[in-house]
């Protein structure tokens, strides 16, 4: 060690080793930034359609327990939620309506993996004997 600190070598070769970690450490944040990234688009997916399956379930749920056509219901419904199936159940004094959606991951490699989001909801029936 000199007067003024270490030799200049030393600090060449501490700065060559170190060369290489910002590229790796750059190589290893992208995919896991993608991944976060892609996580939060698909739990977002999938809260929009376990709203967006109740919010149609109550209504349909509602006009079938109002004494509407069942079939027209059940179209409506196939045309608010294209991709669900649906489910009616009735009773004498009840109207259950089931809506289930297979939500996958928005990345094509791994399209078999997601979750079903159901939901339903359940109207009494409405007589009107006046």
């Amino acid at each position: 060690m000199g007067p003024s600190g270490p030799p200049r070598h030393a600090i060449k070769l501490l700065l060559s080793r170190d060369r290489g970690s910002v590229l790796l450490e750059t190589a290893i944040a992208i995919p896991m930034l993608f991944g976060i990234a892609m996580s939060l688009i698909w739990a977002l997916g999938v809260a929009t359609t376990a709203l967006s399956l109740g919010d149609v379930a109550r209504e349909s749920a509602r006009a079938i327990a109002r004494g509407e056509n069942v079939e027209v219901i059940a179209r409506k419904t196939s045309e608010q939620a294209p991709k669900a199936q649906l489910n009616i159940d009735q009773s004498a004094d009840s109207v259950l309506v089931e809506l289930t959606q297979y939500v996958s991951l928005p990345v094509p490699m791994f399209d078999g993996l997601g979750l079903t989001v159901r939901r339903s909801a359940v109207a009494a029936r409405e007589n009107f004997n006046w």
